[in-house]
């Protein structure tokens, strides 16, 4: 047969067209770039719930046969095609001719938003997945949770973020149906995903959780994981989310045994990897009363924070809080029951666990070095400031442990009390003596949120201070620039002193005075004197000193080397 060029041409040509509808309706090919689920009071624009989508392909994209998913109800899109780098608005049939003035748009039915927030998924034609996002109300600042204000994504080439690629509307309409986001910047993700947890579902399957989306493709290419003692099977990221991997085991895991899982390489959407994450994993036991404890509470938080609380596992063994509840309590009567969680949750055992309504408030308004471990709870108790109480349940409404509270409780050192917790000293000790409660120390902001308390005594704990180096360069290199001095006390709710002297004998440096110190801590030395002077080379006396509502008192010298270039 005859070679025809026109015809090698011509199959070119619709490979080349093929390809290009393939890759245009692929994941994330589509995403949806702005929600407008609340616009009563309208602010600006039309009393009329919307979403709205973009094309980010260079390609037409037919939506013929596509579904979007709001929660668990689907609506069918129109069978029209979507323009390279177009927008169209959905929304529901009765609101169309409301918003026909802004573009194109698609009436759907059923259509409705949630002001409280929840999941929206778009699939193709075969079902596959496009685009997913779940949104919440806290995503909106109190001051425009009211109404008329939509979220806007910020940069549509990071789909694949959560919360810190959204922001509320800037343009004084309330929204941007149909146009360019008035947010829009560069946002790119240059963080790799983290590990947050891992939940153990039977004796055959964990799952670890994600703090953001993973690349399915990626991960599933160069994703690497062991469980120590155990084969994996099977490994797997649910759908649509992808921020959470379930791994099947070839053989059960054993009651009363410690297994370690490791991950490394998992990739997010943005290419970056996970580096190397171990976790300690276990089946559940049966829980007895007093093995979970209320461990420390923030009822009475600072400005834009919110209220935690933090439960102990004090037992040797690993406790699913599936279906635990708290619950507050006012003049002797208990409130509504607020589920803790209603997934496969194991709280390991000596692990900390702190429960507020937006953990990512309390993490950044206390900050530390220190693995911490935290859960956000849907609805979370309401708790007083001047007094209250907070109650623990198992899954089967039994009592587990219980605290009345008073802001009196606090150390009287403290004078205004917000963001300032309370700590359980004495884990074994009923939780229902004052005395067992202390004020958390100055030394770690106040507060302790998912570790170990700053007034804790978990054990025998030995009075001692430490300088770790003790000699150290203050020139900014990244090496050595400070020293840390750790302490560790044998007696809660002291209060004490830090001070650094040169050899003459002169203070050059106050780093705490008359503070609550606590139990376990640490403040840092950057070589800086307190006129804000970096000091010279030399040797230089740390005085730690201290007394506690005993009367004992305790003072520690150490010498600490400064070494200037």
């Amino acid at each position: 047969m005859k070679f025809n060029p026109f015809i090698k041409l011509f199959r070119i040509v619709i490979f080349w067209l093929l390809s290009g509808s393939l890759m245009a309706q692929g994941y994330n090919s589509v995403v949806i770039t702005e929600i407008m689920s609340d616009p009563t009071p309208v602010v600006g624009l039309p009393d009329a719930e919307y979403l709205e989508l973009f094309n980010r392909t260079n390609q037409p994209v037919s939506l013929a046969g596509w579904r979007l998913i709001i929660g668990d109800r689907a609506a069918p899109l129109p069978s029209i095609s979507l323009p390279a780098k177009g927008y169209m608005l959905v929304s529901a049939r009765t609101t169309t001719l409301l918003l026909a003035g802004f573009g194109s748009i698609a009436g759907l039915t059923p259509f409705s938003l949630l002001n409280t927030g929840t999941t929206l998924t778009l699939r193709d034609v075969n079902g596959a997945l496009v685009h997913s996002m779940t949104y919440q109300d806290s995503w909106w600042p109190p001051a425009q949770r009211g109404g008329g204000h939509a979220l806007e994504m910020i940069d549509t080439d990071n789909p694949c973020a959560g919360v810190e690629n959204w922001r509320v509307s800037s343009a004084s309409l309330g929204g941007t149906p149909n146009q360019l986001n008035s947010v829009t910047a560069r946002n790119r993700d240059l963080i790799p995903p983290l590990a947050e947890r891992v939940e153990v579902s039977g004796p055959s399957q964990s799952k670890v959780y994600f703090n953001e989306r993973l690349d399915s493709l990626l991960t599933m290419q160069s994703g690497q994981y062991t469980l120590r003692g155990r084969t994996i099977r099977r490994s797997f990221l649910e759908s649509p989310s992808f921020r959470s991997q379930v791994f099947d085991l070839e053989g059960a895991i054993l009651e009363g045994e410690r297994y370690e899982l490791t991950l490394k390489d998992m990739a997010d959407c943005a290419g970056n990897r996970l580096k190397e994450v171990r976790f300690t994993i276990g089946l559940p036991s049966k829980a007895d009363s007093g093995d979970v404890i209320i461990n420390e509470i923030l009822f009475n938080p600072r400005a834009n924070g919110v209220d935690f609380v933090e439960l102990y596992n004090r037992t040797s063994k690993f406790i699913s809080l599936k279906n635990w509840t708290l619950s507050n309590s006012s003049n002797g009567a208990e409130g509504s029951l607020r589920a803790i969680t209603t997934r496969d949750l194991v709280l390991n055992p000596f692990e900390f666990l702190a429960l507020s309504t937006t953990p990512s408030v309390v993490e950044v308004q206390y900050p530390t070095e220190r693995t911490r471990n935290s859960l956000a709870m849907t609805i979370f108790p309401s708790f007083p400031n001047e007094a209250g109480g907070v109650i623990l349940r198992d899954s089967t409404g039994r009592l587990f442990d219980r605290f009345y509270y008073q802001e009196s409780f606090h150390a009287s050192l403290i004078v205004d009390p917000d963001g300032v917790s309370l700590e359980r000293i004495y884990p074994e000790k009923l939780a229902n003596d004052a005395k067992n409660w202390q004020s958390a120390s100055s030394v770690v902001g106040y507060a302790t949120p998912g570790y170990a308390n700053s007034q804790g005594l978990y054990n025998s704990q030995l009075d001692e201070v430490m300088v770790e180096p003790e000699a150290f360069t203050p020139d900014g290199d990244g090496i050595d620039d400070f020293t840390t001095i750790r302490f560790t006390s044998s007696s809660a709710g002291s209060i004490g002193s830090v001070k650094i002297y040169d050899v003459q004998g002169r203070i050059v440096r106050t780093l705490l005075s008359n503070d609550l110190m606590g139990t376990d801590g640490a403040v840092r030395w950057d070589g800086m004197s307190d006129r804000g002077e970096i000091v010279s080379t030399g040797y230089y006396l740390l005085l730690v000193s201290s007394f506690d509502v005993s009367g004992t008192t305790r003072q520690y010298k150490k010498r600490v080397v400064v070494v200037r270039p």
